[in-house]
């Protein structure tokens, strides 16, 4: 069974390009909001292993995001950020909300996507050779 991943992403050539990668890779994305509240109800419901998130949405922000899926009840996917806000302050701030991997969406596309590549549904882990700097 694929990993299923839930994208959110404001730029729909963005998540086109994502989508695709994603799925040569082997995962299935399984559900793409561009705005906040959207991909919180949509998460909730959906329950997937992974969601890749932007910072900035068309409404709501990323952070809050990461805030309201990390308050669910059990089955949390793994948090990964991909943004082109790559300074220190945003990748602190996605940590202590849970985000496992941060990843700079101009250089680091394919580092994320090893990271999807290497998850197993069944036991989701951080890949042995992701580089240090892009996990959080």
């Amino acid at each position: 069974m694929a990993v299923q991943v839930y994208v959110v992403e404001d730029s729909p050539l963005v998540f086109e390009r994502l989508r695709e990668s994603i799925e040569e890779v082997g995962a299935k994305v399984v559900g793409h909001a561009d705005d906040s509240s959207t991909a919180i109800a949509e998460i909730g419901e959906l329950r997937p292993d992974a969601v890749v998130v932007d910072i900035a949405l068309r409404e709501g922000t990323g952070f809050h995001v990461l805030k309201e899926i990390g308050d669910l009840p059990e089955n949390r996917p793994v948090r990964v950020v991909l943004t082109n806000f790559n300074r220190p302050w945003y990748r602190d701030a996605a940590k202590r909300l849970g985000a496992k991997y941060f990843f700079d969406k101009s250089c680091e596309v394919p580092q994320m996507l090893d990271v999807l590549r290497s998850m197993s549904p069944a036991k989701l882990r951080a890949p042995p050779h992701a580089r240090a700097p892009a996990h959080v």
